[in-house]
């Protein structure tokens, strides 16, 4: 059974389920935020802990945007707005760039337009801003709220080691002992897993394969994607990404890398002096016969559907306050969420909703206490 999205979206296709999978993972996630982060520990965020810095640039509507793409924040050619960009790891807990397997973690890129209007979802503690959360590659890892719990409760269990939920991939593997074999027959029949679930499994474990495998040397210098779905008005639906307009140096990971070597190279990019852009892009698409809204894992053909420049982000160098620990203080008090959005742009999609119940206990939970000095 299912129920048409909020405000009567028609793209959403909500299983009745779902309200009640969120609520937990909601839940799990403060549990897994007091877990981490007991006192005299700062609390840090349930995604994306790890900042390599925020910036402060312009956002600017193209003055040649097309008119099928006046939509939104993007209504008027020309127009320009102040904004902040965090840079990430997406990694629950705070480590190393590139693990000790070698290992690439998922990059984020969190962009806060401020004051773009009235007609917000959601107020940004008191503001009217637009936030554009984007990783860098176009499809998550994890398609649903169904699959998103089973992920939360295996990092409950296991202290945050995700391996358990692939788990089910194994199953057949001869090497397994009886035990060991016995265990996954019972998490599967208690999560009460079908076969449905196991391709959605597997094509995760390939998505974070990619991940691993997918190098950054400068968190300024390479493409970031929204890979969830958002309205583009009432009647589209579309998808953003953010690709730098040059190559931005440096463009090797060095050799051994340091732990914070991203921040490194943020820091240093931003002592410079000249400016750094990216085209902000869309990919938009009508009420074709699926567009794969509830499953966050789906991948849009941009041979047939291609990114459109609608919008030019500016960073101007120098910003030297970068690296200082009072400008770090001042980036961990932003909250971001998809649901900082116009109405235009509603986020859609079982990964959005989820996103809006637990960002928010996240960031409450965070910021009734202290912010890290």
């Amino acid at each position: 059974m299912s129920q048409t999205g909020q405000s009567g979206c028609p793209f959403e296709d909500i299983p009745a389920q779902e309200a009640k999978q969120i609520t937990e993972i909601a839940d799990l996630t403060v549990t897994r935020l007091r877990k981490r982060y007991a006192p005299p520990k700062p609390i840090l965020r349930g995604v994306h802990p790890k900042a390599h810095g925020c910036i402060r640039a312009i956002f600017t509507i193209n003055a040649d945007i097309e008119p099928e793409y006046r939509i939104g924040l993007f209504a008027n050619p020309g127009q320009s707005f102040s904004a902040f960009i965090r840079f990430s790891n997406a990694a629950a807990l705070v480590g190393p760039d590139i693990d000790k397997t070698g290992n690439n973690d998922s990059r984020g890129m969190a962009i806060k337009v401020l004051d773009v209007g009235d007609n917000v979802l959601n107020e940004d503690n008191g503001a009217r801003n637009q936030d554009f959360l984007m990783i860098n590659q176009p499809r998550f890892a994890f398609a649903n709220a169904e699959d998103y719990l089973r992920l939360t409760r295996i990092l409950d269990r296991d202290n945050d080691v995700a391996n358990g939920f692939f788990a089910p991939l194994q199953k057949d593997d001869p090497r397994l002992s009886p035990t060991q074999k016995q265990a996954i027959e019972d998490y599967i029949r208690d999560e009460a897993i079908e076969p449905d679930d196991i391709a959605r499994i597997r094509g995760s474990a390939m998505i974070v394969q990619q991940i691993h495998t997918m190098p950054v040397a400068n968190p300024l210098g390479t493409q970031y994607f929204s890979a969830a779905p958002f309205l583009f008005g009432p009647d589209r639906v579309m998808k953003f990404s953010a690709k730098p307009c040059e190559v931005v140096p440096p463009t090797d990971i060095p050799n051994p890398p340091t732990d914070n070597y991203l921040t490194d190279a943020l820091t240093q990019t931003m002592q410079r002096h000249g400016d750094l852009q990216f085209d902000f892009m869309v990919q938009v698409r009508g009420p074709d016969v699926d567009l794969g809204i509830e499953n966050a894992s789906s991948l849009w053909d941009e041979a047939t559907y291609p990114f459109v420049p609608v919008a030019k982000i500016t960073i101007h160098p120098p910003q030297p306050d970068v690296g200082t620990a009072e400008h770090r203080a001042q980036c961990e008090k932003l909250a971001f969420t998809p649901w900082h959005s116009l109405a235009a742009h509603q986020p859609i999609g079982s990964i959005n909703r989820l996103r809006k119940k637990v960002y928010q206990a996240s960031a409450e939970h965070r910021l009734a206490h202290d912010i890290p000095k």
